[in-house]
This record gives C-alpha cells, sequence and structure tokens, in this order.
C-alpha cells in the first residue's frame, strides 16, 4: 500500500492476531452445525475487532458518516463446523487500491478460508477514498497472498444438465438492517441456502443435510427494508473435491424499479449433501 505521505509500502507486524470464536446456538442447524452465512458473520465480527483494535471501532466510522461495504465475498469450506467448537480465527488485510477498495482475507482455521472486497463509502454513501490516517491503520500484511481460490467444479457428467430453481420472493425485515440500512452481507448466502432448502423440500429431499463447499457472492445494490426481493436462478450437479457429487446454484437477487427490475447481487453456492444422491434426484424433480 502507497501512503500519501510518503509514497512507501507499509506493511503489518509479520504475526497476524488470532481470535478465539464459539460457534453459538443460534448458528446452528438442527444437525447442530454451523450454518455457512454464520460462519459469514464470524469473519465479520473479526474484521469489526480488528479494526477496533487498529483505533477504528463501529462508533468512530458513524461519527464521521463513513465505512465500508462489501462488493464481493468468496469462501471455500474445509469442513463443517459444530455447535460449541472453539474456534482460531484470523484476518489480515490483503490489498489496497486508490484508497478505495480493501481486500481482507480471513481464516476459520481447518474450517473455512474467506476473503471480501470492501468499498470504502463517504458521506454521501458514494465510493471515495478513506483518509491518510484510515489508511495508514490497514496496512497490507507481508505475507498476504490473492486470497482463496475457488476450485472448478466439473459437471458431474449426468444428462440431467440445469434445472431453473423455483423463485422466492420475499421482503427483508426491518429489524434485520445493518448500520448504514442496508440488508447485511451474509444474509445473502442465507438467502441462497434458502432457495436450495425449499426446492430440496419440495422434491421430499431433506434439506438440513445439505454442507457447504463454496460461496461466491458479488453486491450489485444494498437491499434495503421493505423492498420486494426476487431470487430466481438454476442448478446443475458437479463433483466435488471430495468426489462426491454437488449443487451449484447460479442465482440473481433482484427488486422492482419503476416498470422492470434491477440486480441486487449475483449468489453463487456449491453444497454437498450427506445423501450423495441427493443431487441428481433433485435436478430430476425439478426437470419434472
Amino acid at each position: 500500500m502507497q501512503t500519501p505521505e510518503t509514497n512507501a509500502t507499509v506493511h503489518a507486524p509479520a504475526a497476524p492476531g488470532v481470535r478465539r470464536m464459539r460457534i453459538p446456538r443460534h448458528a446452528c442447524t438442527p444437525r447442530d452445525t454451523a450454518r455457512a452465512g454464520d460462519l459469514w458473520r464470524i469473519v465479520q465480527d473479526a474484521a469489526v475487532d480488528d479494526a477496533a483494535d487498529r483505533g477504528w471501532p463501529p462508533e468512530r466510522f458513524r461519527a464521521m458518516g463513513t465505512g465500508f461495504v462489501v462488493r464481493e465475498m468468496r469462501a471455500i469450506h474445509l469442513r463443517e463446523a459444530r455447535y460449541g467448537e472453539d474456534l482460531a480465527v484470523s484476518t489480515q488485510i490483503a490489498d489496497h487500491r486508490r484508497a478505495v477498495l480493501m481486500r481482507r482475507d480471513t481464516q476459520i482455521a481447518g474450517v473455512m478460508n474467506a476473503t471480501a472486497d470492501w468499498v470504502h463509502i463517504g458521506p454521501d454513501g458514494a465510493p471515495g477514498g478513506g483518509s491518510p490516517e484510515l489508511i495508514a491503520a490497514f496496512p497490507i500484511h507481508p505475507d498476504a497472498g490473492s486470497g482463496p481460490a475457488l476450485p472448478e467444479f466439473p459437471p458431474t457428467g449426468s444428462a440431467l444438465g440445469t434445472a431453473a430453481m423455483p423463485s422466492f420472493t420475499f421482503s427483508p425485515w426491518w429489524t434485520e438492517m445493518d448500520p448504514l440500512g442496508h440488508t447485511n452481507h451474509p444474509r445473502y448466502v442465507d438467502w441462497a441456502d434458502e432457495v436450495l432448502a425449499r426446492a430440496l423440500h419440495a422434491a421430499g429431499l431433506d434439506p438440513v443435510g445439505v454442507v457447504p463447499v463454496a460461496d461466491r457472492v458479488r453486491f450489485r445494490l444494498g437491499a434495503r427494508a421493505s423492498d420486494t426481493v426476487t431470487i430466481t436462478g438454476d442448478v446443475r450437479t458437479v463433483m466435488l473435491p471430495c468426489g462426491q457429487p454437488g449443487l451449484l446454484c447460479t442465482l440473481r437477487a433482484r427488486r422492482p424499479r419503476l416498470d422492470a427490475t434491477e440486480l441486487v447481487a449475483d449468489l453463487g453456492i456449491v453444497r454437498g449433501h450427506l445423501d450423495p444422491t441427493v443431487p441428481a434426484t433433485l435436478l430430476r424433480a425439478l426437470h419434472g
């Protein structure tokens, strides 16, 4: 990162801070495993705590009328985390661009590798460069890499191809808005998982047996309370790194605008299932 004052590259200390975080009850499915969206909430908590440690707690951003919003987030799930697990969580600043875009990599040790691109917004809500003091507080870590690369998920070779997912229309709750008045970014992963869960249930399959494998969300707009959000998309069977079949859901969240709709976010999730026959069974059901 180049600072405005010195034009020199500044790095964080060599040893990143590690936080201990426990999986709470409300983060778990009926199988006592953490939901993907709730693992993203742990990632967010680690980022907020790290910013506070650097002298930038939420109340400081709020007083200045500025903050960061997520532009894109990606994660690879290494295994499922269970209720009550005490996890080591580390987070590092991996990149800066034009004092506007910050990439942060976060690892929930042995469970999830995540990266998120954050955009700094000014008091007017538009992207804008952070102050020199802010930029200096978030130096790039010397061991920063390119973030977790999502693996290729090749098709299974099934003749089932791709099937349309049932659409899901709803309004975000007023009581779940974040401090900027938007739907908080982990909620979008919840939405994608709910679309899949509803499709599985409608096909007579078990939604609780779903296992998270990978997530990718790219944000276009912030959904707000009372928006009417509709999620549509499709699903296909893929081969997972473990050698079993899984499901790749490619979804789009849209909301009405005048006499048309506008894109809120592109949602992509890859999921396995405890029963390896479920992916193909779902596709056959969706094809009718």
